[in-house]
């Protein structure tokens, strides 16, 4: 059973938490919770890891056991941080296809779970190429491990964006091993288009699809037990909506929840 929970934390973060798969499941309740309000606030400090970036959106691990952290830059470049210092050499260069500026660009970045072994990588950008759009895509590395092959890309995805901003951006591979993409609801104010309301839109959701596998001409496999690959008039790759724009998301790797920081409006 997928359930859509939306909870208020504090006064000054929203959460929406499609869950997945908790141990709690059952009940409905979150396993880790604190009531103690009072308890100390940690000494925290905050020191400076690298400098020299350009508007950085999202910073990364490659799981593949190297002493290496990833960062992609909104234009559309990755660059690698390894012992303190950034690379001259960028990862990945993909400026002549990316459209960046407000919240356009390069923006997210997810590593196959098997990436040590087969060296594939997934991102999600904009570009004004056919159309204002995002893109889904799959690169591999090069014959260097600090080099992708920029002409490896394989488009997997692709959404028409009616307006530049709530693109969405994230994408992060789930403990079942699928690719989730969050994607705004198209943007402008108040959702004029209803997107993230429509089942048949890819707009305003959370998507969930397997990379490993094709399926009716597509170059990707939606997972059979999707939500709403029974239902007529929705698409099946939809795993959760009713969103504004899910900027981040992670998986807890303890409970298998799926928090997601929404922008929500006025009321959230």
């Amino acid at each position: 059973m997928y359930k859509n929970v939306l909870k208020t934390l504090s006064f000054f973060i929203t959460l929406t938490l499609p869950v997945y798969a908790g141990p709690d499941e059952r009940s409905g309740t979150a396993p880790c919770r604190s009531e103690d309000f009072n308890a100390p606030i940690p000494d925290i400090r905050l020191e400076k890891a690298a400098g020299g970036l350009r508007m950085p959106v999202g910073l990364y691990n490659a799981g593949d056991g190297s002493p290496r952290l990833f960062v992609i830059e909104q234009k559309g470049v990755i660059r690698i941080l390894r012992h303190g210092k950034i690379l001259k050499r960028p990862f990945l260069d993909i400026t002549d296809r990316v459209v960046s500026g407000g919240e356009l660009g390069l923006l997210g970045l997810a590593f196959h779970p098997d990436f040590k072994s087969n060296g594939r990588f997934f991102v999600n950008y904009t570009t004004k190429k056919g159309g204002l759009r995002t893109v889904i895509s799959e690169f591999s590395v090069g014959k260097e491990p600090d080099s992708a092959d920029k002409e490896s890309e394989r488009i997997i995805l692709t959404i028409g964006q009616p307006y530049s901003n709530h693109n969405g951006g994230n994408i992060v591979f789930g403990p079942d091993g699928f690719l989730y993409i969050g994607t705004g609801d198209g943007g402008s104010r108040n959702d004029p288009l209803n997107s993230g309301q429509s089942l048949s839109s890819l707009l305003g959701k959370i998507l969930r699809i397997d990379v490993d596998g094709t399926d009716k001409g597509r170059p990707y496999a939606v997972p059979p037990d999707n939500p709403f690959v029974d239902r007529k008039g929705a698409l099946p790759e939809i795993w959760a909506y009713g969103l504004r724009n899910p900027w981040r998301f992670s998986f807890d790797p303890v409970t298998g929840y799926l928090y997601a920081g929404d922008v929500g409006k006025d009321a959230r």
